[in-house]
């Protein structure tokens, strides 16, 4: 029963339906008690109920007591949310140096530990002598992302590169992709080429379709295999595309008459930065359809009264990604929500969190608050977005179509952030319109409310 364990889990907790997830456990808990696997399952659903510190205690004891291994991403994104640094390093240490421990899992240990930390000089210490290919590869790309959030995107893009994009890492990481027809780089282009997600979410497709602005200036035809054309329209400046493409043409970049290929957002980024760079521009997507939301757009405005209209999302606890270091819980938000009399909130929660929110009185204040209905698709999501004054969110897709949409918005940030914003407390050049909130110490989350409310404050006026 414990190997069915992610199938009756998995959809249930993205979908916040944790009370349902606990019954279940409860009801395996006779049978199933004496396993570790069947308390890190239990920590998990701690973990996307935030309740933090029952799923850290769950992982601390697996820690001590058994040879399991899995709940090092449950204890360290609990650890980064809450701020406790030195806890995580400490378990790391001591699952690492147990006589029962095997030597790759006391590695791995300190890989992922180690960078989902901040601990980025460590990370790129390590050595990959005498490793499985495939632990090499989780070291690579690991210490690639550690370079850029150190040093800069330009110092680790080709660690990453070699050791998550290519043709040999698809070949060792994902053993079931179709490495044959996959473009990674090459400078011959196919004349087709589709977009896949693999190990990828919506942020990843939205931040990185700006190199498709290039491929199609070049002669490419491209394709949405996830349906993003359904969700935004590419807009990028034809003047921008033009620049971009000749850069390609410089580097050496042809279209084949005929051929066709796939790639990913990561392969994008990857290949194509050290060509194009950033990218960047103030807007490069619009909504497919802006006038399918023109209802909910007339009724938020009408009970907002004049009030500006900002957009709020603040926790990924729906995506199947760790979430709890780049998020907040809706009790960390009380001080933005309650000293904001002057803005009228548009709530685009999901999954737990948003569970959270309807049961909490605010969400009976029509005047301040409009919460969106939890149908609302993306491509509805991207209308409303752009039609807001501003956007607040964490480190997810909606911020990155606020990004790319040019819009005013406030992307919040642990202390220890995605390699992706480096190390710049302020601003990211992905998105020139973006103002970066980042917690001056780890788990500050206190901090960033605070600076929220200055920005929302001193910028919007």
């Amino acid at each position: 029963m414990i190997e069915q364990y992610d199938v009756q889990l998995s959809a249930k907790l993205f979908a916040g339906e944790i009370d349902e997830c606990f019954r279940f456990l409860d009801e395996r808990a006779a049978e199933d008690s004496h396993l570790s696997d069947y308390w890190h399952w239990r920590a998990v659903t701690h973990l996307r109920g935030g309740d933090f510190k029952e799923a850290l205690e769950i992982c601390c004891r697996l820690t001590r007591e058994s040879e399991f291994g899995y709940q090092i991403h449950c204890m360290s994104d609990v650890c980064a949310h809450l701020g406790l640094k030195e806890v995580a390093l400490t378990l790391i240490e001591y699952f690492a140096r147990k006589p029962s421990t095997v030597p790759i899992g006391a590695f791995l240990w300190r890989v992922y530990g180690w960078h989902y930390l901040g601990e980025d000089a460590r990370v790129l210490q390590l050595s990959a002598e005498g490793i499985d290919e495939h632990s090499a590869c989780v070291l690579g790309h690991h210490q690639g992302r550690s370079a850029m959030r150190l040093n800069g995107i330009a110092s680790g893009v080709e660690l990453m590169h070699r050791h998550w994009s290519s043709h040999e890492a698809r070949r060792v990481l994902f053993p079931h992709v179709d490495v044959e027809h996959y473009w990674c780089g090459s400078r011959a282009l196919p004349a087709h080429m589709t977009f896949v997600s693999i190990a990828s979410g919506h942020g990843d497709h939205v931040n990185w379709a700006r190199y498709a602005g290039a491929l199609q200036a070049l002669g490419v035809q491209i394709t949405y295999a996830d349906g993003s054309d359904h969700t935004y329209r590419f807009v990028m400046p034809e003047a921008e595309r033009q620049r971009d493409a000749e850069a390609m043409r410089a580097a050496g970049f042809v279209v084949a008459p005929d051929g066709s290929q796939w790639t990913e957002p990561f392969a994008l980024f990857t290949a194509l930065f050290p060509v194009l760079g950033y990218a960047s521009t103030t807007r490069y997507i619009e909504p497919v359809d802006a006038s399918a939301t023109d209802a909910v757009v007339d009724e938020m405005r009408q009970r907002a009264a004049g009030r500006r209209c900002v957009g709020i999302f603040w926790s990924s606890c729906e995506s199947a990604n760790n979430f709890a270091n780049r998020s907040l819980s809706l009790p960390d938000l009380a001080p933005l929500l309650d000293s904001t009399n002057d803005i009228h909130w548009v709530i685009m929660q999901r999954g737990f969190e948003r569970k959270r929110w309807l049961n909490d009185p605010r969400a009976h204040d029509f005047e301040r608050f409009t919460t969106l209905p939890p149908d609302m698709t993306l491509a509805q999501s991207v209308s409303i977005i752009d039609r807001l004054d501003a956007f607040v969110g964490n480190d997810g897709g909606l911020s990155h179509i606020a990004g790319a949409l040019g819009k005013r918005c406030y992307l919040f940030l642990n202390q220890v952030a995605d390699w992706r914003y480096e190390s710049d407390p302020h601003r990211t050049p992905w998105y020139p319109t973006m103002q970066l909130v980042r917690a001056r110490r780890l788990g500050d989350w206190d901090d960033v409310v605070r600076k929220l409310q200055q920005h929302l404050v001193s910028d919007m006026r």
